[in-house]
């Protein structure tokens, strides 16, 4: 089984030109860190031109590094991004967004790393490159994995992602062939649902839940508001009650302790916490300080879904059922 990639680019050109556009119309993998001129200008005129022949004559890796460690260009050592692209094999998969559309590379057999001089892939700052990559176009966000639209938010150039079934899941939406998920428990089934999901998703889904379980709805303009401790705030419309949830996706910890105070003291506050890993951290109980776990939520929405309710909104409802379609155990 391959690699999936996620491929972060930015617009570097003079005339606004993005690198993403680059990659598609050159059917490349492309980065940057790409020997430009301008990053040569604090060289003498003469040692810019040396360092501008030897540019032009770059074959492999090697040749690359041989240059920026002899001249001192980027610090000199091994960049994260070269190091990446050089590891990409026959058969990986990468993700890349362009104009707010996600599109998905295939990489070929007939892959190969190319250092291109040319005048527009350096502009682009684009000129380390992996050749032989198809790609095309999946959508916008509600049509990928949360993971994937996760790892844009953050992190290197280009990088792997790592969390199961995301392969299985790129060969079935490139490929369009059936989708086939070998999970060995209920609780892989379960973790592939929650990769799939967005963040936001699983915010309406805890909302709806407290919803469904304790006549919470939100105040919509506390959902506008950016809070370190809560998404937004709900009431009860039975008892006046408030409830303040937070919500967190993956392996970000949570801790009870940094509630007390939004709630001391005052019995008609409630704080419901929520992570998709399960990554509470309980050093003080409080009686109104509530977790919902992951096996909760997720059996709460297979309850919802398999008797047709029609709380659940629909994208959330679309991955459950290709996921447990495409079960094989």
């Amino acid at each position: 089984m391959g690699t999936v990639w996620r491929l972060q680019t930015r617009t570097d050109n003079s005339e606004g030109g993005k690198i993403s556009s680059y990659c598609l119309e050159n059917r490349v993998v492309a980065i940057g860190w790409s020997l430009k001129d301008e990053h040569l200008d604090w060289y003498n005129p003469n040692k810019k031109t040396e360092i501008q022949a030897h540019r032009d004559k770059i074959k492999t890796i090697e040749d690359y590094y041989r240059i920026i460690e002899t001249n001192d260009i980027y610090g000199g050592k091994k960049i994260s991004a070269i190091e990446s692209l050089s590891a990409m094999e026959p058969g990986d998969f990468v993700w890349m967004r362009d104009n707010g559309i996600y599109y998905l590379g295939y990489v070929g057999n007939n892959l190969r790393y190319v250092y291109n001089p040319s005048i527009d892939a350096l502009e682009h700052d684009a000129a380390n490159q992996i050749e032989d990559v198809e790609w095309k176009p999946i959508g916008d966000e509600s049509q990928v994995p949360g993971v994937i639209a996760t790892a844009f938010i953050r992190g290197r150039t280009l990088q792997r992602v790592r969390k199961a079934y995301m392969y299985e899941y790129a060969s079935f939406i490139y490929n369009g062939k059936p989708l086939v998920v070998n999970v060995e428990s209920n609780e892989s089934l379960k973790q592939l649902f929650y990769n799939c999901l967005s963040p936001s998703d699983c915010e309406d889904l805890v909302c709806l839940y407290l919803y469904d379980k304790a006549n919470y709805i939100a105040i919509p303009s506390t959902n506008k508001i950016a809070t370190e401790l809560y998404e937004c705030v709900l009431v009860n419309p039975l008892n006046g009650k408030l409830a303040y949830p937070q919500v967190k996706k993956g392996d970000e910890k949570l801790n009870t302790n940094k509630y007390i105070d939004l709630i001391k003291d005052n019995p008609n506050k409630e704080v419901y916490l929520f992570s998709s890993e399960d990554q509470v951290v309980v050093d003080t109980h409080i009686d109104n300080i509530h977790i919902i776990s992951s096996d909760q939520l997720y059996s709460w929405v297979k309850e919802k879904i398999e008797e047709n309710s029609f709380l659940i909104p629909e994208g959330i409802v679309r991955w459950y059922k290709l996921i447990h379609s495409s079960k094989n155990s």
